[in-house]
């Protein structure tokens, strides 16, 4: 019995640990899948010439087709995305990992999507891209060496675990 449970106690640790490391990765992903979204309505709304709401209406991630219906019932989209924020970003939404850093690059665009000439929009897009870009990165970075730093934490408490009961 003892046995049994100085390993449920490590191995418990251990998959704690994991799963805390898994969130830190969680910022990147979301930043990538952003970008992904992005480009695709870049090449909708500036090369298919579809308009900005069905754009955002047809993209595969989630904040941009909210933004979109909002925009189909008359918002701009910087209104659209303000009136979305707290919902996205609360626990559980689909931004709930992003940063105030992020957020800010993400509402830069929203404030000039939709307005401008067609250089204007394109410029618009490869500055959110680059940001993002950038964002990204040292989201991967942080989340890896954090990944690494709990995954250690949640073995190394298993194993003290296992020793105090033993």
């Amino acid at each position: 019995m003892r046995v049994a449970l100085v390993v449920l106690a490590a191995v418990g640790a251990a998959l704690v640990g994991r799963s805390v490391a898994a969130s830190c990765a969680r910022r990147a992903r979301t930043l990538r899948q952003a970008m992904d979204a992005l480009q695709i309505l870049r090449i909708q709304m500036l090369e298919r010439l579809l308009p900005l709401h069905a754009a955002l209406k047809h993209s595969r991630f989630e904040p941009l087709q909210r933004v979109g219906e909002r925009m189909a019932g008359g918002e701009d989209a910087a209104t659209a995305w303000r009136a979305l924020l707290p919902a996205l970003s609360r626990r559980g939404g689909a931004l709930d990992s992003l940063t105030r850093e992020d957020f800010d690059a993400l509402a830069a665009l929203f404030g000039g999507l939709g307005t401008g000439a067609r250089a204007e929009q394109e410029a618009l897009f490869s500055a959110t891209m680059r940001e993002l870009g950038r964002l990204e990165g040292e989201a991967s970075k942080t989340g890896a060496e954090k990944g690494k730093l709990y995954t250690t934490l949640g073995l190394l408490c298993g194993l003290m675990l296992a020793i105090a009961f033993v």
